[in-house]
């Protein structure tokens, strides 16, 4: 695989490209959100590196090199990823196979990588590091990865050059998840995307266990059920819902909103002809005819309830706490 079979990323493709055409050294912190594909972009520069005839698009896949990194059979590139047995790597296996490796030189290839990454290093195995980061052999490439730089010592993003993920767009998504999910519908396709949070991983998961939808459907439930329910089926019955969902929070705030999005097109528009939920729409129908209370105003100061829960789940706050303030206002609004 070549640069040219990454969807998305443009600019940092070429610019890897360009290092590995270089075989300078050095190191680069690859940073984005967990699923963006920190990982699978740092694998192709290491080959990229490894190859012995890098182009503008990456490896050329061919050379021995290049099958020596497939095959995973060089000794020329170690990875560090998530340990088997701990939670974080140890130490001395950061001393041992990376430290003490990379004042070795390469083997086969002309340049020695080591890929690593940062999540699963704890402050002891980044300090272990710091020299190495600092003053790589000229035929030695560090290509870390992380998916939260703030835990990164400051004394490593000093000696890295950090790369950040660009956001993907809509088509570059839903090419990743049809080439990941051939047979899946593209309504279903749409739906990951959109409940994704715009990370690749993200909506490949959503597509596979088609969750996305299922969440949908029981906020539509709830919704639904909402302005003729008492505070005890929201305390009780609700929260206990939207708790087994806690994992996928951003999916379950998009679920709430979509369908303040629907009931909002079909008071403006009765006849609206395309729906963010197509398959309960005789239910979100049936739910605007029969609550003429509903205002547009009181959509929007429900919008603002899931906006404020959102906001509350990225300082950490109680997840069950804030979704029930959450259902509590919306029910303030809806109930008849």
């Amino acid at each position: 695989m070549a640069f040219t079979a990454i969807t998305g990323q443009r600019q940092i493709k070429m610019r890897f490209a360009a290092e590995a055409k270089r075989r300078g050294s050095g190191a680069y912190m690859i940073s984005g959100p967990v699923g963006s594909g920190k990982r699978l972009i740092a694998e192709e520069f290491a080959k990229a590196l490894m190859c012995n005839d890098a182009g503008q698009n990456g490896a050329c896949g061919v050379c021995a090199n290049c099958k020596y990194f497939d095959n995973f059979t060089t000794p020329d590139v170690t990875r560090v990823y998530e340990p088997a047995e701990t939670k974080q790597v140890k130490v001395d296996f950061i001393k041992d196979n990376v430290v003490a490796e990379s004042y070795l030189k390469p083997q086969f290839a002309r340049t020695k990588v080591f890929i690593i990454d940062f999540d699963y290093l704890g402050v002891e195995s980044q300090n272990a590091l710091l020299k190495s980061l600092e003053e790589p052999r000229k035929d030695v490439v560090f290509i870390l990865t992380s998916s939260n730089t703030d835990s990164v010592l400051d004394t490593v993003m000093s000696r890295v050059t950090e790369i950040k993920l660009d956001p993907y767009s809509d088509d570059e998504l839903e090419e990743i998840v049809k080439a990941n999910c051939p047979e899946l519908e593209d309504e279903k396709i749409k739906t990951a995307v959109y409940n994704s949070g715009r990370i690749p991983g993200k909506a490949i998961e959503l597509a596979k266990e088609d969750s996305g939808v299922s969440i949908r459907h029981e906020v539509n439930s709830i919704m639904i059920a909402m302005p003729g329910s008492s505070y005890i089926d929201v305390l009780e019955d609700y929260c206990e819902v939207l708790t087994g969902f806690k994992d996928d929070a951003k999916v379950v705030a998009s679920s709430f909103l979509m369908f303040f999005d629907d009931v909002a097109r079909l008071i403006n528009y009765p006849d609206c002809r395309k729906l963010n939920n197509e398959t309960d729409r005789e239910a979100i129908e049936n739910f605007v005819a029969m609550n003429k209370h509903i205002t547009t105003r009181k959509l929007g100061r429900c919008s603002e309830a899931v906006n404020t829960f959102l906001r509350a789940l990225e300082v950490n706050s109680n997840f069950d706490s804030s979704a029930s303030a959450m259902l509590l206002r919306i029910h303030e609004e809806l109930k008849k």
